[in-house]
C-alpha cells in the first residue's frame, strides 16, 4: 500500500525549492519560488508534504482563518498522479483542521479536478468564487 511508503509532514524552509519545482511541473506559475519565500511562514502549519524515501512527493498548502481551512495548491510529482498521494494528503489536512478546531476545509481548485474533489466528499456550495487580478501601476 502506497502509505506505508509516505512520510506526511508540514513543510520546512528547505523543502521551498523543490515544492516551487513541483507547482511549476503542475502549470502554476513559474515564480512559485519567490511567492513561496514571501509566503512561507502563514503556509507552513497547515500545509502538507509527502515524502518518498526522503524525496518530495506531493504539496498540499493551505491556511487556517480560524474558521476553515483553505487549501489553493495541490501538487503531486508526475510519476506518481493517480497512485493515491493526493487523497492521503487531504485526509492528513483534513485530521490537522480537525484538531484545530475549523469548521471545514475549502479547496480552490480548477474544473478538471473537482470530481476528484467530491470523491473525498467535497461539495459544491453554491457559491461563488471571485477573482481579482492585481497588477501594480509602473
Amino acid at each position: 500500500m502506497i502509505e506505508n511508503k509516505l512520510v506526511f509532514r508540514p513543510p520546512i524552509h528547505s523543502d521551498l525549492p523543490a515544492i516551487a519545482t513541483l507547482l511549476t511541473a503542475a502549470g502554476f506559475d513559474n515564480d512559485s519560488a519567490d511567492r513561496l519565500g514571501t509566503a512561507f511562514d502563514g503556509l507552513k502549519t497547515f500545509s502538507v508534504v509527502a515524502l518518498r524515501a526522503n524525496r518530495l512527493a506531493g504539496v498540499l498548502l493551505a491556511t487556517f482563518n480560524g474558521w476553515h481551512v483553505f487549501a489553493s495548491h495541490l501538487a503531486v510529482e508526475p510519476s506518481a498522479r493517480g497512485g493515491g498521494i493526493g487523497k492521503l494528503m487531504i485526509t492528513a489536512l483534513i485530521r490537522q483542521a480537525a484538531t484545530a478546531g475549523a469548521k471545514g476545509l475549502i479547496v480552490d481548485s480548477r474544473l478538471s479536478a473537482v470530481g476528484f474533489f467530491q470523491k473525498l466528499d467535497f461539495r459544491l456550495p453554491g457559491a461563488v468564487f471571485l477573482i481579482r487580478d492585481i497588477q501594480l501601476d509602473r
